[in-house]
């Protein structure tokens, strides 16, 4: 039992430290996908960016935010599916070593269907054998661990007049960063970068933290996050003004602004 446990341990630290090769493979354009009613497609463009072909079928998923960040699988009956909605082709894919390809998801929206956003995430999985798997032996047992990375992507449908606002407050701070509580009010989705500034009250304040790619999903209304110091900043924080900001992540219009004073 102990030769197992240590086994296990082995395992679960080489899992650890293990470079994920296969996240380089597939190069997936945009990162995030929203359609309105109105729209007539929408487009992924994948590009096989390893030195061998690589194939991957394409599977929906049901995820739903949690209130700190992370995604719960909610089966695929969960309400609000934006996958029964919308025709995906092709639903499988082989790309050679530099080939590019598009993945089209057009709309189908029945007569009667309720004003909402309707959210899917489609999943690439790899379906190509993996690399030669990296061993682990250990008092005469060998097992073999092999590494592949899929890459979940959330699809947005929104149907209707839908709309978002933004609210932040820092809420705590440490030597680490700043813990900011985000609030979402309307009936969609809101997506944004989040930025900090330190200074001294008449000053203008110096970037000294951001965290990219926040998201407050439509099932939410509020959520925590923690945005680390950058330490390339070279600035310690003390006394003075924190500024956070969250923007628009395309335009870079300001969603939301808070500023504390730090004693």
């Amino acid at each position: 039992m102990r030769g197992l446990s240590l086994l296990f341990f082995l395992l679960i630290s080489l899992a650890l430290l293990l470079p994920a090769p296969a996240a380089a493979d597939l190069l997936i354009t945009p990162k995030r996908l929203v359609l309105d009613s109105q729209s007539r497609d929408g487009i992924f463009r994948l590009v096989n960016t390893s030195d061998r072909a690589q194939s991957y079928e394409l599977v929906w998923q049901q995820l739903r935010m949690n209130e700190m960040g992370t995604l719960d699988d909610m089966g695929e009956n969960a309400a609000g599916a934006a996958s029964r909605l919308l025709l995906l082709a092709p639903t499988r894919v082989t790309l050679q070593p530099g080939e590019r390809q598009t993945v089209r998801l057009t709309p189908r929206l029945p007569e009667g269907l309720p004003e909402g956003e309707y959210m899917s995430h489609l999943l690439f999985r790899p379906v190509t054998p993996p690399p030669p798997p990296s061993s682990v032996t250990g008092q005469g047992a060998e097992m073999q661990l092999a590494v592949r990375v899929g890459f979940s992507i959330p699809v947005f449908l929104r149907h209707g007049n839908l709309s978002a606002q933004a609210a932040i407050r820092p809420i705590g701070i440490d030597a680490n960063g700043v813990t900011v509580e985000m609030r979402r009010e309307g009936t969609a989705s809101i997506f944004g970068n989040l930025s900090m500034f330190w200074g001294q009250p008449g000053r203008d304040g110096l970037q000294v933290g951001r965290l990219d790619s926040v998201a407050i999903y439509a099932n939410l209304t509020q959520r925590t996050v923690t945005v680390p110091f950058d330490p390339a900043s070279g600035v310690t924080v003390g006394a003075g003004l924190l500024m956070v900001r969250y923007t628009d992540p395309d335009s870079n219009a300001v969603l939301a602004e808070s500023t504390v004073r730090l004693e």
